[in-house]
């Protein structure tokens, strides 16, 4: 069954520019809880013991991503979205209401910051689910890159934000704001009206799935595994990221130690990063990826595996921003263009599940490479284990070359 028959309309009509522009608000609120959370915990207890409640935090959004992809195929992405963002407004409201009666304590943070990571894994795959259905085919490029600037804009914003609450009223000041751009998120997605949408499940029963929770998810793995394009997409995901995360979150601040940039170098690293990767999605709304989508994806791999490797042999700071500036410009690039081949090729029915596994190996991927950085370095030397980086993303080129399918893969 499906939606009313209606029109997808671009990435630029009202309806779709409020729904990224709330996305880009409810994201800002989050980085903002997240510099109020980390600064209140570290000036609460150790910063050994911040870090460890912000790692186990995020450890149930991985757990929940699969079941999130489940629930936005079985109940449709815009309902799962509204009330995922529905509670984790209440979260944030009744996180406020406590820290006033008790002070922000570790135990009533760290609850507040697991759930609110919980519900992120419903509105993540829901997200990635609700774009297509939003947006006519040849548009999606496009939208997935409005998507994303209007997303790390609101990251961006979020820190001096969070520090100018957090100065002004403390972390309640913080839970309140961000409560508040939960709600207006919730308003901009339910006014979305998906063309093309498989029916949710009703109160009359009529499309009523008794499915069990693990068989659906199964069968989502199932659908990813039969379909060798797909397949294929993913382990190419799961390759790019894997080459870029160590790099990015750790040998940054190697690399900045080695020059004798040392932390302002790093941080100036991380800003070249997100210039150049927010130059590839402003460049995608003005020359979206059409019919050479497959080559684009191989050259920005490909370009990613060269300038790993060549990180590793770099002298001078300068050199070291522009192969950062060059790493975020084409690993945002290839993420854009990898993440709507695989929204294209998925059935609307089991897109939800097809993106919580994307996600899921998007989120995995920096645990595996954080730690393999880490002990590629003490054994071969930054500049070896830059190169073995790049590898990696020369593995990823040889995966996706080697279907006929996806070498000839169009976003038009």
């Amino acid at each position: 069954m499906t939606a009313p028959a209606g029109v997808r309309r671009g990435p630029l009509a009202p309806a779709y520019l409020s729904f990224v522009a709330a996305t880009g608000l409810s994201s800002l609120g989050d980085a903002a809880w997240v510099l109020a959370l980390t600064a209140s915990l570290v000036g609460t207890t150790s910063a050994t013991a911040a870090g460890a409640v912000l790692a186990l935090a995020g450890v149930p959004r991985v757990v929940a991503l699969l079941g999130g992809g489940v629930v936005a195929d079985r109940y449709g992405p815009v309902r799962v979205m509204v009330v995922a963002d529905l509670l984790r407004g209440a979260v944030m409201v009744v996180a406020a209401v406590v820290v006033l009666a008790v002070g922000p304590s570790v135990p009533v943070l760290a609850v507040a910051a697991a759930a609110l990571t919980v519900l992120g894994a419903f509105f993540v795959p829901a997200s990635g689910a609700l774009r297509p259905l939003l947006l006519p085919e040849e548009q999606l490029v496009r939208g997935n890159a409005l998507y994303l600037v209007g997303l790390r804009a609101g990251q961006a914003a979020g820190g001096p934000a969070g520090a100018g609450l957090l100065a002004l009223g403390g972390v309640v000041a913080v839970a309140v704001a961000n409560a508040a751009s939960f709600l207006v998120s919730a308003v901009a997605v339910a006014r979305a009206r998906p063309v093309g949408a498989v029916a949710p499940v009703g109160r009359d029963g009529a499309a009523r799935d008794s499915t069990g929770l693990r068989r659906r998810v199964a069968e989502g793995l199932r659908h990813v595994a039969r379909d060798p394009g797909l397949r294929l997409l993913v382990l190419v995901v799961g390759l790019v990221e894997l080459a870029a995360a160590g790099p990015v979150n750790i040998g940054l601040v190697l690399l900045a130690d080695a020059i004798g940039a040392g932390v302002p170098g790093a941080g100036l690293m991380l800003t070249a990063f997100t210039a150049g990767a927010t130059l590839a999605f402003v460049a995608s709304l003005v020359w979206p990826v059409g019919r050479r989508a497959g080559a684009v994806l191989v050259a920005g791999v490909g370009a990613q595996a060269g300038v790993l490797a060549c990180l590793g042999l770099v002298g001078s700071l300068t050199g070291a921003l522009v192969g950062y500036g060059l790493l975020g410009l084409v690993t945002a690039q290839t993420g854009v263009v990898l993440t709507s081949l695989i929204q294209r090729r998925t059935p609307a029915g089991v897109r939800g599940r097809v993106m919580s596994i994307m996600s899921l190996v998007v989120f995995g991927a920096p645990l595996l490479g954080n730690v393999g950085i880490g002990v590629a370095v003490d054994l071969f030397g930054l500049t070896t284990t830059m190169v073995l980086h790049g590898l990696v993303a020369v593995a990823a080129v040889c995966a996706y070359a080697s279907s006929p399918i996806l070498r000839g893969a169009r976003l038009d």
